[in-house]
């Protein structure tokens, strides 16, 4: 069973949504707005409920937003009125009028719309703007309906015509303000802004737009290299409305008001279609002128500088060089030099000039960061001379001091030349031949290696050594060869440093017959034009003999033969010969079986004047006083004693050399083996003495195996018959015998 707590609380619930459904909310009328409300004008809005329990609250709201301002008034309980005035374009909106109860809340709302003219918001004003900026210039106004702007001009570019604006150097943004970009002064002129809506008059506002061009400087270079002592021109180019003035500085002074500079300056102006080149000259320009100078151009809307550096250059100063002893080779040396001062300018190359004297003239241009270089393809043992030259932007400087380098020697670059045999026997040969080319001596030549072996042999060459001397032509002797054998030859020259190449072999073969004897030569007399000649051939010796050979020469000069059919003839004259000179003769022996080996050369010189004179004829002869026939019969006693001394010398080297003596040594077979080296050794000399009965004769003859063929020479006050006598005694005491050379018969007269 319910009781009455249960049913409570339904009763409340039903009396309850009784009342509440009972209750009517507001009940509004539409909102009556008059038409073509105008600016200034009044209007008056009225909100009405036609039904709905009281009391009924109203409220205005505009656009939303509840109103405070306005003039609201509650005409009674079911009215409500909204009066604007006067009307503004700030009015202009949706109104809503708001009704509330206990029921609930109910809206009503209706637009209300002004008319009104354009009016200004900002009016444009006239403008500069620089050449080549931009600028906006502002036009706004308002109106209901909204204002529309637009733009108009009369400019210099079209012919002061009212025209629109338009083009990429305009553009007109939503607020009415217009943008010129990129301003050109053909843009100057009078521009027009207009609003429109529709409404009443329509406003304009004319302006003046001036595009002007402040001075602008430009540098045609940042800085100015000039030769020192030459003239500096310093210019830049400018540009801007007229008038334009310019000036100049250095520092933070006028160049008028320096006066150490004052009477070599000038200026000039040079215009043009698009600018002004202006420029400040300094004649005979000083180091104390080196600096930053400003270019400084002016209007009456403003100024504008730039700067420019002058610097000042030099030719460079000359390199110094730095010797490099142990840097210079055969066919290469390094050439060093210092840095140099650079003049202000760097150093863009150096040039290497060298060259001999005689023989040619060569340079050589290097980067400027170089401070060395290597000479190539240099010749061995040569003088070169050279100097160097720094070169900058300017020119060049002048030479540095001269140097000179002696390239190192180098063994003979080629081999003798002319190489051929002259006489062969069964047991030697005569070989003759020329020095190599004297550019490729490189360093001289110290001798030469006379290389034999029998072709059948596999044993490495045997060497001779010769001595060098002035000579362009050399003979050798190659004896102790054998009979009926074929052999190869060839020569080598040497210098300190080394070894040239062999000349091309030569193929011979000695006869195989026993070789003739040959003689013992002996100088009888000497005179400036003749040379009287003995030769001995022992008594068994002379039946295989048919004829002699004299074979004589000057020195340097080439052979002449005289020949002798006699086989027992035993003197002969050389005439015709020329006074004091040096003179090489020998003589060989001929037969059935071929030629003898030579006898050893004696080198002779003539007499200046002759010893022995034939008298002159009676009527011919000068008066003689009586001193004068003293020395007639001195002179002839003294020769006479000093041959009786010669003659027993002579005969005590010819008993000596009749002693019997060891088995000889054959002269070309000198022991060779694998390890066999080049030496320069001493000739050979065969100790035969040339003996002479007259002047002038050079102490000994030279034997063929010994080279150099010539002597040297005897000084001209040096007593003949002291020199020959002494120095042949002196060698007879000195030498011992042993396989390397035998005394052969020599007889003195």
């Amino acid at each position: 069973m319910r009781t009455y707590s249960d049913i409570l609380p339904w009763i409340l619930f039903i009396l309850i949504s009784r009342e509440v459904l009972c209750r009517e909310l507001p009940k509004l009328n539409p909102l009556s707005l008059p038409e073509s409300l105008t600016i200034h004008s009044r209007a008056r809005l009225l909100c009405v409920a036609s039904s709905g329990d009281q009391p009924i609250d109203f409220q205005w709201l505009k656009d939303g937003v509840l109103l405070i301002s306005g003039k609201i008034e509650q005409l009674d309980e079911w009215t409500s009125s909204l009066t604007i005035h006067p009307l503004s374009l700030e009015h202009i909106g949706n109104y809503t009028c708001k009704a509330s109860n206990r029921a609930g809340t109910n809206y009503v709302t209706a637009p209300l719309f002004v008319t009104a003219p354009p009016l200004w918001v900002i009016e444009p004003m006239d403008l500069q703007i620089r050449a080549g900026k931009s600028a906006i210039l502002d036009c706004k106004a308002e109106g209901s309906p909204k204002v529309k702007i637009s733009w108009k001009g009369k400019t210099e570019s079209q012919q002061n015509h009212l025209s629109m604006l338009s083009g990429d150097n305009f553009h007109v943004y939503n607020n009415g303000s217009l943008l010129i970009s990129n301003a050109q002064k053909s843009k100057s002129g009078i521009y027009i802004c207009e609003a429109s809506n529709g409404v009443g008059v329509d406003l304009q506002k004319s302006v003046q737009v001036t595009v002007f061009e402040s001075p602008v400087v430009e540098r045609i270079v940042d800085h100015i290299t000039v030769e020192r002592g030459q003239t500096a021109y310093i210019s830049c180019l400018a540009k801007g409305d007229s008038p334009l003035s310019f000036e100049w500085m250095k520092g933070q002074k006028l160049l008028n008001d320096k006066p150490e500079i004052t009477e070599r300056i000038s200026f000039s102006e040079l215009p043009s279609l698009e600018n002004i080149q202006f420029t400040v000259s300094i004649i005979n320009t000083k180091l104390s002128d080196e600096g930053l100078y400003s270019c400084i151009a002016r209007n009456e809307f403003g100024s504008d500088r730039k700067d420019v550096r002058l610097m000042l250059v030099e030719r460079p100063e000359s390199p110094e060089l730095i010797e490099l002893f142990d840097e210079i080779w055969s066919r290469s040396a390094r050439i060093k030099w210092s840095i140099p001062s650079n003049g202000n300018s760097p150093i863009l190359s150096y040039t290497i000039e060298y060259w001999t004297n005689p023989g040619g003239h060569w340079n050589v241009t290097v980067p400027g960061s170089s401070t060395s270089y290597i000479l190539r393809d240099l010749k061995p043992y040569t003088v070169y001379s050279f100097h160097v030259f720094a070169s900058n932007s300017v020119g060049d400087s002048d030479p540095s001091q001269q140097g000179q380098i002696t390239t190192a020697k180098e063994e003979p670059s080629s081999a003798a030349v002319d190489v051929k045999i002259e006489e062969k026997g069964s047991k030697f040969v005569r070989l003759s031949w020329k020095p190599p080319p004297q550019e490729d001596w490189n360093g001289g030549i110290t001798g030469y290696y006379i290389g034999y072996k029998q072709r059948a042999s596999t044993t490495p060459y045997t060497f001779n050594t010769v001595q060098a001397d002035d000579t362009s032509s050399y003979y050798y002797m190659l004896r102790g060869l054998k009979r009926g054998t074929e052999y190869l030859i060839n020569v080598r020259a040497f210098n300190e440093v080394g070894i040239g190449p062999p000349s091309e072999e030569i193929l011979f073969q000695t006869h195989n017959q026993e070789s003739l004897p040959h003689p013992v030569l002996l100088v009888h007399d000497i005179g400036s034009t003749f040379i009287r000649l003995n030769w001995m051939l022992s008594e068994t010796a002379k039946s295989s003999i048919s004829g002699y050979t004299i074979h004589y020469r000057r020195s340097g000069d080439k052979w002449y033969e005289i020949s002798i059919p006699d086989a027992y003839q035993h003197s002969y004259t050389l005439t015709n010969l020329e006074s004091g000179f040096p003179y090489q003769i020998y003589v060989t022996s001929h037969g059935f079986t071929g030629m003898s080996e030579p006898s050893e050369i004696a080198t002779v010189r003539t007499s200046p004047e002759a010893i022995f004179q034939s008298p002159l004829p009676t009527q011919l002869q000068p008066a003689i006083d009586e001193s004068t026939q003293i020395l007639y019969i001195a002179i002839p006693i003294a020769v006479a004693v000093v041959v009786i001394v010669i003659v027993i010398v002579g005969a005590c080297v010819y008993v000596y050399s009749k002693r019997p003596l060891p088995p000889s040594q054959i002269y070309g077979d000198i022991p060779a083996s694998k390890n066999f080296s080049y030496m320069h050794t001493a000739p050979r000399q065969r100790d035969i003495p040339i003996t002479i009965c007259g002047g002038n004769a050079i102490k000994y003859g030279s034997p063929y195996s010994t080279v150099p063929l010539t002597r040297p020479e005897q000084e001209d006050d040096e007593p003949i018959y002291e020199s020959v006598v002494g120095d042949t005694l002196r060698k007879i005491k000195q030498r011992t015998f042993d396989d390397n050379f035998k005394i052969s018969s020599a007889t003195v007269v």
